[in-house]
């Protein structure tokens, strides 16, 4: 098994994607509490699935949001 390494936001370049599969993979196991996965599909669609309740979820990508930005 891999190691797992925190998150920490970097401009990588325009049009650089990590790979999704590897993404979820990193992410088994891992004892999440409340849990939210976002992306965007081939067609412009928003998919969402999550662990919580509507609330729960809107607050923890709140957080996220602000950790991204640097808040």
């Amino acid at each position: 098994m891999a190691d797992v390494l925190p998150f920490k936001p970097v401009e990588v370049g325009e049009g650089y994607r990590f790979d999704p599969n590897e993404l979820l993979e990193a992410a088994k196991d891992r004892g999440f509490t409340t849990l939210a996965i976002l992306g965007q599909l081939e067609d412009g669609s928003i998919w969402i699935s999550g662990s919580a309740n509507a609330g729960e979820t809107l607050i923890l990508m709140e957080k996220a949001k602000r950790r991204v930005i640097g808040e």
